[in-house]
């Protein structure tokens, strides 16, 4: 019991407030786009695979077979990227007729632009929400992530 005592102690006097320098180490690009674009890990996988490893535009097949995941996945994963502006898509004539699609990253300036657009809104709508914070909105806010982690544990 002692033991568990000291243990504890020992456990509380190590636990320290994080400084904002220590808070913002993990900040790289990949967490900006995870973070403020809300992209999965394989939509941070393609943007890099666009962006750095492909020499020329790629196909959905071509992404797919590269990353080595379905391509429905990849389908997915690429509109949402479409949609947000990082990659862009054309329409190419494809060997047995009809035609495909090929993607390709925007221009680093354009999509640098669109991020400081998105990190300075975030940063408004982040300070106001702040500036308008009451325990009542806090404790409000908290029990709705509560119940909807619920939810989400009670449908699987």
């Amino acid at each position: 019991m002692t033991l568990m005592l000291v243990i504890n102690v020992v456990s509380l006097i190590s636990i320290k407030e994080k400084s904002t320098e220590e808070i913002l180490e993990d900040v790289d690009i990949k967490y900006i786009l995870r973070c403020i674009l809300r992209l999965s890990p394989t939509e941070v996988e393609i943007y890099y695979l666009l962006q750095n490893k492909a020499k020329e535009p790629m196909t959905v097949a071509e992404i797919a077979k590269e990353m080595n995941k379905s391509r429905s996945t990849i389908e997915r994963s690429l509109v949402k990227l479409v949609q947000l502006g990082l990659i862009a898509r054309r329409p190419v004539l494809a060997k047995n007729g009809g035609y495909t699609y090929v993607y390709y990253t925007k221009p680093i300036d354009y999509v640098k632009q669109k991020l400081l657009q998105l990190i300075n809104a975030y940063y408004e709508k982040s300070k106001q929400l702040i500036e308008n914070l009451t325990s009542a909105a806090l404790i409000e806010s908290l029990n709705s992530i509560a119940v909807e982690e619920g939810s989400d544990n009670n449908s699987n």
